[in-house]
Order: structure tokens, then C-alpha cells, then sequence
């Protein structure tokens, strides 16, 4: 059987009853409330995920990308996108955006060693470079180890979701950590203007048990969660953005202009920001504060891909790797591991073969697959 939204999309009961229950575990709400909630979202429609990666690829190719990189892209963002992370298909809310740059070339390496690289992006977007570049740092590490570190940038976008990458990293055994710079949209202290960018970090982490992804923004939230809630037209969580004075502000759109996002945990936040800046930006060769007008006009997010080989260290890292993650989540109740909620979201969306997607973001691929960009 399946339950109508007032949207006029079909759902199937049983996907229904997956998206209810995910919901009362991660909330703890009253299942009726949730079950009333999910029945009045006609801002979004549950789509096939094959269609979501096979219809975002089209709009990639009529932007301007070839069949290959348009695949990837596509890969990247569903791959998000199946998790619940805000960094998925939100960035096609503005297909144009993800046109190739003018200029714009397949990455090549530019400098390396047996253990290091960089890697030029060419203006190519941030998740082509950084797909390159962890890939890179696991070649490397496997062959030359027991560390291999290779950078990116002058790309023209971010890289997306890390974890992605450094859950790559982990699947080969390796330890990844991943950190990306980007354009100005974090104020370092409350009343301050933008000059941080949400400034991600990520673990990858090989155990037994399978492997521990932890991926953080250094922002109170992340800038595709702030694009998301504008596209939704939904608040933002208080006090995560400041407005054009200076306050606290919930409306996306004055955090988008004029505003500012606000760093996790005050000072501390913005230290381990500062830190990202410096590993990620001035490191990798990217843009960075005081030697450019504007990170956003200059168009060169950096990245750093740090890969480590556990058996260089110890013969039985993943069994102790997987003996901690089962002592911390036995130590209390209702205690989560880093990325467990995203791998049950995963899991029960793959199981249904759909997920759900913001309706404006739905139609903008599909009106760019059909018709390409507006003339």
C-alpha cells in the first residue's frame, strides 16, 4: 500500500513506518506527532535513489560537464543526500553555480614526492580535486607509509560532504583526517564580520566493527545547512547567525547577506577554525586572509588529506579501534557513535530504494536535465 503527502507523491507504507520510526529515535517524539508531521510536507517528494543520481548526472551534463565527472559529482552528493547530511543535493538549488568555471581544467598534480602531493584543481569544483587527492594520500601511504599528505587548490566550489572521503580512506584500512578551508561566511567573535568559512574537519577511522566517521563544520552549523533553510524557507536554530547588526538572527537569507554564521563553542570554535585556516588554507596553497581581498571572489578553497597506516604503529590497531567504540557505546544509555544516525538513515533509505528531497531542490534538477540552463 501506499500513504499520499499533500504534495500529490505516493509513499510506500513501509517507507512511511521507516521514516516515522527513524524520527521518534533521533527526536524521542510521540510517534502520532511524527506521523502528523510527516503527512503535512508538501515542500518535499520521495524520489528513487537511483533517479536522484541518474537525474542529478543528466543536470551536471547539460551545465557543461562531461560524463564522467558529472557522475562523480552525482555520486558525491547522493551519497550525502541518502544520509540526511545538508551537503547533498542542496547544491543543485543553483544549477548555475555548478557550470564548469570558465577556464576550468581536469586536476593535475603540480608538485610530490613519494609521500606528499599537490594537487591544482584548475578551478575544477572541490569534490573532483578531493576525490583525487584522498585517493592520492591512500596510493601513497600504501606504498611509501607509514604518512602520506597531499593537498588541493584553486578550486572553484567546496569539496562537499568529508566524511565521504575519509570514510573512503578508512574502507582501505588507512586513518584519514581531512580539513577544508572556503570563502568568508563565519564571524570569529560575535559582532564581527565574516572571515572564516565553516571550515570542516573530518576523521576516518578503520575498526573491525566497521569504521568511525567524524565530520564537523567548525561553524555552530554548517553553510549548506543555513542554504537548505533558506530553499525551505524554514528558521534557523537560534543562535547559530548573526544579522546585519550584529545580533542573532534565525532568517537565513539576512545570515546569507550581510550576516554571518557563528563559530561552535565561542573561542574554542573559533581556534579550531583558526587552525583549519592554517592547515587547510596557507598548507594547501589555497586562498587565505590577509593576502586577498575576498576567499569568495578568489574562487581557491584549499584541502588537506592526511592518511595514516595503523600497521606502521601497532598490529592490532582495528580490533582496540573497535573495542573502544563498543566501550563508549555501552557506557550509558541512549550514547550514539559519531555517524551511527547517518548510517541507520542510510540503511533504512536504501532498504525503501527512495529518499526524501526538498521539492524546490527536486525541481531545479529536473528542470535542468530536461532543459539545461536558463537562456
Amino acid at each position: 500500500s501506499r500513504m499520499p503527502l499533500p504534495n500529490g507523491t505516493l509513499v510506500p507504507s513501509s517507507l512511511a513506518v521507516q521514516m516515522i520510526a527513524s524520527a521518534a529515535r533521533r527526536t524521542r517524539a510521540p510517534l502520532c506527532l511524527l506521523q502528523r508531521s510527516l503527512c503535512a510536507a508538501p515542500d518535499v517528494v520521495v524520489v528513487s535513489i537511483e533517479d536522484a543520481k541518474a537525474k542529478t548526472a543528466a543536470a551536471l551534463r547539460m551545465v557543461g560537464w562531461d560524463d564522467e565527472d558529472a557522475a562523480l559529482q552525482a555520486e558525491i552528493m547522493t551519497a550525502a543526500e541518502l544520509c540526511g547530511n545538508n551537503q547533498g543535493l542542496v547544491k543543485m538549488f543553483q544549477p548555475a553555480l555548478m557550470a564548469p568555471s570558465p577556464g576550468a581544467a581536469k586536476p593535475t598534480i603540480e608538485r610530490e614526492t613519494a609521500t606528499s602531493a599537490v594537487v591544482n584543481a584548475n578551478q575544477s569544483p572541490g569534490m573532483l580535486a578531493a576525490i583525487r587527492a584522498a585517493d592520492l594520500a591512500i596510493a601513497k601511504v600504501e606504498s611509501a607509509g607509514p604518512i602520506a599528505i597531499v593537498a588541493a587548490h584553486n578550486t572553484s566550489t567546496s569539496s562537499g560532504q568529508l566524511a565521504f572521503y575519509v570514510e573512503r580512506m578508512a574502507k582501505q584500512g588507512v586513518i584519514g583526517i581531512a580539513l577544508a578551508n572556503s570563502p568568508e561566511f563565519v564571524a570569529a567573535a560575535p559582532g564581527g564580520k565574516a572571515v572564516f568559512g565553516t571550515n570542516p574537519i573530518a576523521f576516518g577511522i578503520p575498526s573491525s566493527s566497521g569504521p568511525l566517521c567524524f565530520d564537523m563544520a567548525t561553524s555552530a552549523i554548517a553553510l549548506f545547512g543555513v542554504l537548505t533553510a533558506k530553499a525551505k524557507g524554514e528558521p534557523l536554530p537560534p543562535n547559530v547567525a548573526y544579522g546585519k547588526d550584529g545580533g542573532w538572527t534565525t532568517e537565513a537569507g539576512e545570515a546569507l547577506e550581510g550576516g554571518a554564521i557563528a563559530t561552535f563553542g565561542g573561542h574554542k570554535g573559533a581556534g579550531l577554525s583558526l587552525c583549519v585556516e592554517m592547515l587547510a588554507g596557507a598548507l594547501s596553497g589555497g586562498a587565505v586572509l590577509g593576502q586577498c581581498e575576498s576567499k569568495k571572489a578568489a574562487k581557491s578553497w584549499g584541502h588537506t588529506f592526511i592518511a595514516i597506516k595503523p600497521s606502521a604503529l601497532v598490529d592490532d590497531f582495528e580490533s582496540k579501534a573497535a573495542s573502544i567504540l563498543a566501550a563508549v557505546k555501552a557506557s550509558g544509555a541512549g550514547i550514539r557513535i559519531p555517524g551511527e544516525n547517518s548510517i541507520k538513515v542510510a540503511q533504512e533509505r536504501q532498504a525503501a530504494g527512495t529518499m526524501p528531497i526538498p521539492k524546490a531542490i527536486w525541481e531545479s534538477i529536473c528542470n535542468t536535465a530536461e532543459n539545461g540552463l536558463p537562456k
